[in-house]
């Protein structure tokens, strides 16, 4: 599950599922279903731009990443909230 905020939404979190990642011309385009507290369906195009960001921080953040991945348990139960999100 992803977890979502907008500035449009003000304090409220969204809460989606991903459905799909599907290629379009020079485009990689993520499809979302919300859930909580309203259901919508959510896509989001990312750019090779975008894409280049995204592998820039995601080498970044590898030792926390790989962590998170390591210790990755679906059945651990409720997740704590992050002091900042």
């Amino acid at each position: 599950m992803a977890r979502l905020r907008s500035t449009g939404l003000g304090k409220t979190e969204v809460h989606a599922h991903i459905e799909r990642l599907r290629l379009d011309q020079d485009l990689v385009i993520m499809e979302m279903a919300t859930t909580k507290p309203v259901r919508w369906h959510v896509r989001a195009a990312l750019q090779p731009e975008d894409r280049l960001q995204l592998v820039k921080f995601l080498f970044k953040l590898n030792f926390q990443l790989l962590r998170f991945v390591v210790n990755w348990n679906p059945k651990k139960g409720k997740h704590p909230e992050p002091t900042e999100f």
